[in-house]
This record gives C-alpha cells, sequence and structure tokens, in this order.
C-alpha cells in the first residue's frame, strides 16, 4: 500500500516506498492528507458514476438499450455504483470481481468496468 512521504523542502510523494531522501509523513500531517486522499477517491467516484450515468442515457437516446435495460442494469450494479460514488473503490473492485453477469451487465461490460476499477485501485492505492 502505497504511503506518504516528505523531502526537506516539503514536496509530498504518495508511493508503495519511500523515494530517496523522503521520509514518512506521521502526526496531523498524515491525518490531513489522508484526509484529502479520501476526498479526492469520493470525487474521482462520482465523477465516474456521472460519466457512466450519462453514458446509459446515451445508449437508450441511440437505441443501443432500452430503458427498461438500463434501468435493469442500474437497479442490479446499485451497490457496485454505490460503493463507486463514495470513493470506496477498493471494496468496488471485489463487489464488481464477484457480481455475476446479469443483462446488458454482460461479460464485455463486466471486464470493462472491472478494468477501469483495477487500473484506479493501482494507481491509487
Amino acid at each position: 500500500m502505497r504511503q506518504f512521504y516528505t523531502d526537506p523542502d516539503g514536496a509530498i510523494a504518495f508511493e508503495e516506498s519511500a523515494p530517496t531522501g523522503y521520509t514518512l509523513v506521521t502526526g496531523t500531517q498524515k491525518d490531513l492528507l489522508w484526509f484529502a486522499k479520501y476526498e479526492e477517491r469520493r470525487e474521482d467516484g462520482q465523477r465516474y458514476y456521472t460519466e457512466t450515468q450519462k453514458n446509459m442515457f446515451l445508449s437508450i437516446l441511440d437505441g443501443t438499450y432500452t430503458n427498461t435495460e438500463v434501468f435493469d442494469f442500474e437497479s442490479y450494479t446499485s451497490q457496485l455504483a454505490d460503493q463507486i460514488f463514495k470513493g470506496d473503490w477498493y471494496t468496488a473492485q471485489t463487489t464488481c470481481s464477484d457480481l455475476p453477469t446479469s443483462g446488458i451487465f454482460d461479460t464485455t461490460k463486466k471486464a470493462e468496468i472491472q478494468a477501469e476499477i483495477d487500473d484506479y485501485v493501482t494507481n491509487n492505492y
């Protein structure tokens, strides 16, 4: 897991191990940085959720899916969507992996969403 590190000039790094010349951030600064990181994850989750909702709506307009198919997708994936919306990407990674396919949450859609979540976790945890 990544941690926050700082150098003597105050630069912050979020890495799996301390870069040369950096030391682990502790105390109040650590708390503030982690709070900001969780806020960032939540904001990223809300942006991802909104983008997905927009794409689903457009897929109705262009005739790819029906209203019912999209409603069923949203209902079926609601726990996953809630986790992403709250910024719980790490939890969402397992939820998506464990969620069976159904309707338009088919193998392709599941793999696409899983890859996006996996990529986010790799780059942000």
